[in-house]
């Protein structure tokens, strides 16, 4: 049986129901950029407020979080801060993640920052709509619907100033709960982006370039030569051998074809200056092109060596560690989806800023980013440094 908690998926569904509590938030701007961080994106106001929390007439409670969860377990630790607040059990709360058209823009997930600083909104909402059922004589925690909220729409505008509960009468957060994402893993569900499916679904590989990671010079995007479609033209199913300057894509009816053609497309490409010497790592390392960033100024490390009884001078080299995927990551995308949402694009990926991610496709496809629906689904988590 369905709860009312699971069913929303755009913030209109949330805001034009009836029988529920909304907590909102206005859009907030972007932060600054910083050098060494994420880009980040200020949130569209066209969309209208955003969506924290949704309280339902049986008893169901919705939370929305704009980061996404790697393998960390960030689902089930957000619905222990919201079930703490609002004094109900853990299988009440539906925490939705990342999602474009309905969650929160919070920014990148990194930095571990999703409890310590981003959970703090969804705490504050979860602690405000729980007082404001006290004050409507609404019970929270007994298991049942809110009679208070039945025929009724509810808006609140989350106020930063509302107290939320000591920590000493915690019952729920900092106790072990099993994760929400496991069963659904183990009964082998929908839930890894890499199985998604729609109707008529063509594959695609892309052809990488000689540079792969390489991030700056006069040859990125201008190094092929030529391609040579007749050099795959035996495999079936081919549908399109796509090329923008150095971006040569395939795609296929089946993806045995797409990756068999990716193996035997003849590419040629043009001489480019090649990856550094890293005979010398430290050297390499050393003239890389970087900004340095001062973390911390303080003392006189000179004057301390100098006047060290016995100096012990050293030098400590850190290689360069790659944020990557540790696993095969993929992405799905459906143009002009036929399903009465008049949207232009709507994309399946496992990204880390799924907000950012909508803003640049809808610049790659010349659309408004409203246009374009990011949905986040569990890819292989990625890590580094």
């Amino acid at each position: 049986m369905s709860r009312r908690a699971d069913l929303p998926r755009t913030r209109a569904e949330f805001l034009n129901a009836e029988g529920v509590l909304v907590v909102v938030r206005p859009t907030p701007p972007a932060p600054p950029p910083a050098k060494g961080q994420p880009a980040l994106v200020s949130g569209n106001p066209a969309e209208g407020d955003e969506v924290l929390l949704a309280l339902w007439d049986d008893g169901s409670v919705t939370a929305l979080h704009g980061h996404v969860d790697l393998g960390t377990g960030i689902q089930t630790a957000l619905g222990q801060i919201v079930a703490e607040e609002l004094d109900v059990a853990m299988d009440r709360v539906r925490v939705m993640l990342g999602d474009t058209a309905r969650a929160p823009n919070q920014g990148a997930t990194i930095a571990s920052a999703s409890i310590q600083i981003h959970a703090q909104p969804l705490r504050l909402a979860a602690a405000q709509a729980a007082a404001w059922l006290r004050a409507h004589g609404g019970e929270h925690g007994n298991g049942q619907g809110w009679a208070a909220l039945a025929g009724q729409r509810t808006v609140l505008t989350l106020d930063h100033a509302t107290p939320v509960k000591n920590p000493a009468d915690y019952r729920v957060v900092g106790t072990s709960q099993p994760r929400v994402d496991i069963p659904a893993k183990l009964a082998g569900e929908l839930v890894f982006v890499h199985d998604m499916r729609v109707p008529g679904m063509l594959h695609g590989r892309v052809v990488r370039p000689p540079y792969a990671g390489a991030d700056h010079g006069d040859f990125i995007g201008n190094t092929l030569e030529s391609v040579d479609e007749a050099s795959i033209a035996h495999i079936p199913g081919i549908v399109a051998v796509v090329v923008i300057r150095d971006f040569v894509g395939i795609v296929a009816e089946r993806e045995e074809h797409a990756e068999q053609a990716l193996r035997e497309l003849r590419v040629t490409w043009k001489a480019w200056p090649g990856m550094p010497d890293l005979g010398n790592l430290q050297q390499a390392l050393r003239d890389h092109p970087a900004t340095q960033r001062l973390l911390v100024d303080d003392g006189d490390v000179d004057g301390a060596i100098g006047g060290a009884a016995q100096p012990m001078r050293r030098t400590y080299v850190w290689p360069y560690q790659m944020h990557a995927s540790i696993g095969p990551s993929c992405a799905l995308a459906d143009w002009q989806p036929q399903d009465g949402s008049g949207l232009q694009l709507r994309v399946w990926a496992g990204s880390q800023n799924p907000h950012v991610l909508r803003a640049d496709l809808a610049r790659l496809v010349a659309v408004d980013d409203l246009q374009v629906d990011v949905v986040r689904m569990e890819a292989a988590g990625c890590y580094g440094r």
